[in-house]
């Protein structure tokens, strides 16, 4: 729902063909597209609505609101479709963070409209401000702009959603909306209201208690407290600090070696809590060809991501820092700091609880345009610091049931949306068996109260045709989790898998699409780059589900009809997909043959065994070696380490487990 004070401004979308509902605190006439409407007073919202007429997807338009206070003009408003963008830090991820890989984007994005004929500024952002709150769900968004889509200001669309969006827009030339109200780290109870977290009463019984301001008030000020005293004692006990050993006087030889990328454990710091200081000298001259122009221009440095903190120095000089985990560290060298012949690299890490290292598998170099110098290998390290605890968590209020929900989702679902995509469930990982019940609730809640909101809408609509459509549901599209962790053999347990199963179970409900992503996750980060695919795939589930399109969306998966009496013939046994594309195919995995396995659990244990493609939508497994087969596994770990199956298409086969007896 637009609210006057807050939604309505200029640049904004507006749902296509339905009625379209401005809300007011005070009572106001609305004048739109040659038409005066008058506002109702409502009582259960204490608030004023105007409801205006459906309009089809075009413009821009210009609205004026006119009260007893005067009139306010809303201009360059575009009638379109708007989507709800919502889950945790893989939806939230801003493009900025994908400028290293998607440059074209911004290169592209202003010339298109000239060389191709396409308009991005038709594609528009609202950030959600992120906010919670524990009392009860809000009627309103604290105040926000949206923002035009161009190459200054896509650095902060969700990376997902512009990729989604974009697609959408190239194909139907239809204005596209993205209402963003994703925040890192939430598990999928903070997005539910306590209706929907019925059947939880520890749930419920949480979000109450934080509804206390004062205790929360409280609870924050502890650990803001502890968390200060911890990092003051590092800083304090750190004697790197107290001798300065980022600058280039310090003597570095008698510092132990460490091979880097990698986790401090290895080098024997297992379970270190403290400061860890790293060094590495090079000589420019041999690793820079090209030295005056790294001398005159500025050159880079990737360090991949580093657990937990860091603040590196070249040549004694401070050139970047980050507080947690997870960013790449990707930091400017200013030019002229590396001078001819010995320079060094000098990396303070802190290491909150533990599992310090800088993680293997990522961009480790220092570069300019002309030349690169790969910084992995053998480092020198000291510890500055070691204390006897880690450093105490932090209390993130946004994790703890309906609290984003009353604040974010809540007031977003009285505004008419075209439908939702979801990117979420890392957050979960600790208890998967209770995701599948707090995902289908969630779902069917968020459509009760956006029915009910239409209902509304409809009571102030004399004319029958021109209400909103009672019977249909607010389309749900999700992302499938990706792959994370280390490559494993199958695994019953294995929490993302138990995840992805039930995400797969979601599309039972009615009206929801799923982008599988197994094969476009990164096995070392927890926010993999390439969410241009993700979107892509989303498109994919939003064509199949609302436009009718005949793809192979999701990708291949087992056809429950075919399989219900599970086919054996000679030893062999016989599974059928669907979404099959043209056909059913094997591709190389890493290091990994197009072959194609599964895991057959049997009465002596789990077997590792190969499959083949029979047919365009089926494959067969000889299981005749193994004694009482209870159980099939494919692709059933965290990072499953066979997972060749895919279409046609290039979309990957859904994990899936199945019993034999």
């Amino acid at each position: 729902m637009i609210e006057y004070k807050s939604m309505l401004s200029n640049s904004m979308i507006m749902q296509r063909d339905v009625p379209f509902p401005v809300w007011s605190e005070k009572k106001a006439v609305v004048a739109f597209l040659n038409k005066k409407y008058t506002a109702q007073y409502i009582d259960a919202e204490k608030k004023w609505l105007t409801v205006l007429d459906p309009v089809k997807a075009g413009g821009p338009f210009t609205m004026e609101i006119i009260s007893d206070e005067g009139s306010v003009f809303i201009n360059d408003i575009l009638s379109g479709d708007v989507w709800l963008c919502s889950g945790q830090s893989n939806m939230e991820m801003m493009m900025q963070r994908l400028r290293d890989d998607f440059s074209e984007e911004w290169e592209t994005i202003d010339n298109s409209l000239e060389e191709r004929g396409i308009d991005y500024s038709q594609i528009r952002h609202f950030k959600v401000p992120q906010i919670w709150d524990f009392s009860g769900p809000h009627s309103e968004l604290s105040d926000e702009k949206w923002i035009k889509a161009s190459s200054e200001s896509i650095d902060e669309f969700s990376g997902v959603a512009w990729f989604f969006a974009k697609k959408m827009y190239e194909k139907h030339r239809v204005p596209v909306g993205l209402v963003n109200t994703a925040w890192g780290g939430t598990p999928v109870e903070s997005w539910m209201s306590r209706e929907a977290l019925k059947d939880f009463p520890e749930k419920i019984s949480l979000a109450r208690k934080y509804a206390d301001s004062s205790l929360c008030e409280e609870i924050a000020a502890k650990n803001i407290s502890e968390i200060r005293r911890w990092e003051e004692r590092v800083n304090n006990e750190d004697i790197g600090i107290k001798e300065e050993w980022h600058q280039m006087r310090t003597d570095i030889c008698g510092w132990g070696d460490i091979t880097l990328p990698g986790y401090f454990a290895e080098a024997g710091l297992s379970g270190f809590n403290g400061v860890i200081w790293l060094a590495k000298e090079f000589d420019a001259d041999t690793v820079f060809p090209f030295y005056d122009t790294v001398a005159s221009d500025s050159c880079l440095i990737w360090l991949g991501t580093i657990i937990d903190a860091d603040k590196v120095f070249i040549n004694g000089t401070e050139t970047g820092n980050t507080d947690y985990r997870y960013p790449p560290r990707k930091y400017k060298i200013p030019a002229g700091l590396i001078k001819r012949g010995k320079n060094r690299i000098v990396i303070r890490v802190i290491c909150n609880n533990g599992e310090g290292g800088i993680t293997p598998g990522k961009p480790f170099k220092i570069f300019s345009d002309n030349a690169c110098a790969e910084l992995s290998g053998i480092w020198k390290y000291k510890t500055g610091a070691s204390l006897p605890c880690a450093r105490p968590d932090e209390f993130f209020f946004q994790r703890q049931p309906t609290g984003p929900y009353n604040a974010m989702i809540a007031p977003v679902l009285k505004f008419p949306l075209k439908g939702v995509i979801w990117y979420q469930g890392e957050s979960n990982e600790t208890n998967p068996g209770e995701y599948a019940a707090l995902f289908r609730s969630m779902i069917e809640d968020w459509r009760m109260k956006y029915r009910e909101h239409r209902a509304k809408i409809n009571e102030q609509i004399k004319e029958n045709k021109e209400k909103t459509e009672e019977g249909s549901e607010l389309p749900f599209l999700f992302v499938q989790l990706p792959i994370w962790r280390a490559a494993a053999a199958n695994d019953e347990n294995a929490p993302w898998a138990l995840i992805r199963e039930t995400q797969m179970f979601s599309l039972s409900l009615p009206a929801t699409g799923m982008a599988a992503a197994l094969d476009l996750g990164e096995w070392n980060d927890l926010h993999p780059i390439n969410k241009k695919d993700i979107g892509y795939r989303l498109f994919l589930a939003a064509e199949k589900l609302l436009n009718g399109i005949d793809n192979s969306s999701p990708g291949p998966v087992l056809n429950k009809v075919k399989n219900e009496k599970l086919e054996m013939i000679n030893g062999k046994i016989f599974l059928y997909f669907d979404n099959y594309g043209d056909g059913l195919t094997a591709e190389p995995q890493e290091e990994i043959s197009g072959n194609i396995f599964v895991t057959v659990i049997g009465e002596e244990g789990h077997f590792r065994l190969p499959a083949k493609i029979e047919s365009h939508d089926k494959i067969s497994i000889d299981i005749s070696s193994v004694k009482n087969p209870r159980k099939i596994l494919y692709a059933w770990a965290d990072n499953p380490r066979d997972r060749q199956l895919f279409n046609s298409g290039g979309l990957p086969a859904i994990p899936f487990r199945i019993k034999l007896i």
